[in-house]
């Protein structure tokens, strides 16, 4: 039989050269967070137009540079009605030509409860170009006609007459509104949103703000606490079932603490990797990197138990072995059991990977797939072989009651007949 035991320095050298180098990238550049921890700015859009994908609209925002920007289509409550127009008007007006726009059209459209808004713009030398006025809350298409009236004799603005496109009217049954969340955080007074909506105006779109707000740090932080208790509270779930589930064993705590201290190892090994990939690659983590990494865990104390479970097991058949022995037994048994169970789902995560057409959940199948990975190998050459250099007493454990090497075969065969005879 192959002794795995025996390479067990080597297994934790090679975990130690994975886990080092993503530790000292955490400590020198951290993680590349998204809004979910960051915080950052949620604006609604209100088109007059239909977008196909959100590549579309992440495309017209290039020019702005907007970091982590994330598109959702969809149909934003806030929207009182389904129907808005658009009037470009030059020069830049004023609220007294505002005022008269509203008086107009409400003349032309009597009874309907209209909402009205002015957005300015500017050209790209940064001076003043032009206003849109944004009406909302037609109960039905609006005449354009009608609309073009309420533009005609219009108060001067510097003596220059006021001017105006013909109005654009947008009917959102046939469109769908923008849910836009990025990490830039936009401030009221300088004009952010101004920007993005002149973007859109920029390729011929013409886009109603419905919603502006901002994702505080509070929220982010709040984030972040909440993670770490979810990663220590199941750590310490995980050590309490296994001491109880591993009671009939001397020492059962010992597994619980092997079992967690291969949990970390995985944990360490993804967020190391996800820290350089952010580094280097901008790889951003999200809440779902969370949700990605709690699986991990579950995952990798699910195999350790496999093999810990055939530990016990195997020391009430082999009550004529020592501890290691059994050990390297029980590694070897389930060794192929681990692999093939891993492996599918490997290849599977590895498609959703590279082939997957959803590009938000690349981050969590590329999560899954750096810690199953790891889980894997950690349950096999890490979990077990920690138990048996804590049983050896070596590297320092054997203050914690580990004995002299010469002393552990003698104990592992006792410990073995003792449970076989409570077993009957």
């Amino acid at each position: 039989m192959f002794n795995l035991i025996k390479y067990r320095f080597i297994f934790l050298a090679v975990s130690l050269l994975v886990i080092v180098p993503g530790v000292i990238a955490l400590f020198m550049w951290g993680l590349n967070v998204g809004i979910d921890f960051s915080g950052g700015s949620s604006v609604d859009l209100l088109p007059n137009k239909s977008f196909q994908t959100t590549a579309q609209v992440k495309d017209i925002l290039q020019p702005l540079n907007l970091k982590d920007v994330q598109v959702n289509f969809t149909q934003n409550p806030k929207i009182r009605a389904d129907r808005a127009a658009w009037l470009r008007l030059t020069p830049q007006i004023d609220n007294t030509v505002l005022n008269t726009i509203k008086t107009n059209v409400q003349k032309q459209f009597p009874g309907e409860q209209l909402n009205f808004r002015q957005d300015n713009y500017t050209a790209s030398n940064g001076k003043p170009a032009f206003s849109m006025v944004t009406i909302t809350g037609f109960s039905k298409l609006p005449d354009s006609a009608k609309l073009s009236q309420a533009t005609t004799g219009l108060p001067k603005i510097n003596g220059q007459a006021v001017t105006a496109d013909k109005p654009v009217i947008g009917d959102n049954n046939q469109t769908q509104a923008i849910s836009l969340l990025t990490s830039n955080k936009f401030q009221s007074n300088t004009g952010d949103v101004e920007k993005v909506q002149q973007a859109f105006y920029n390729k011929g779109i013409y886009v109603w703000m419905v919603d502006s707000s901002t994702v505080g740090g509070s929220v982010a932080d709040q984030t972040k606490l909440y993670s770490i208790f979810a990663v220590a509270a199941s750590s310490l779930a995980i050590l309490l079932y296994l001491w109880f589930s591993f009671r009939k064993v001397s020492r059962p705590w010992r597994y619980g603490a092997c079992a967690i201290i291969a949990m970390l190892h995985d944990v360490l090994v993804v967020v190391g990797i996800f820290s350089i990939l952010g580094h280097f690659f901008n790889i951003q983590i999200d809440a779902l990197f969370i949700t990605a990494l709690l699986t991990v865990v579950g995952f990798s104390v699910h195999d350790t138990i496999v093999v810990f479970d055939r530990i016990r097991e195997n020391m009430i058949r082999r009550t004529t072995e020592t501890f290691e022995q059994v050990v390297n037994a029980s590694l070897v048994q389930t060794l192929a059991r681990s692999l093939n169970t891993s492996l599918t789902v490997l290849f599977t995560l590895l498609a959703l990977t590279l082939f997957g057409s959803n590009t938000s959940i690349h981050t969590f199948t590329l999560t899954l797939l750096i810690g199953i990975a790891s889980g894997t190998y950690s349950s096999i050459f890490n979990a077990s072989m920690l138990l048996v250099i804590w049983e050896h007493g070596e590297l320092g454990f054997g203050i914690f009651g580990g004995k002299r090497k010469e002393q552990v075969a003698l104990a592992g065969r006792r410990e073995s007949r003792e449970l076989a005879r409570s077993r009957g």
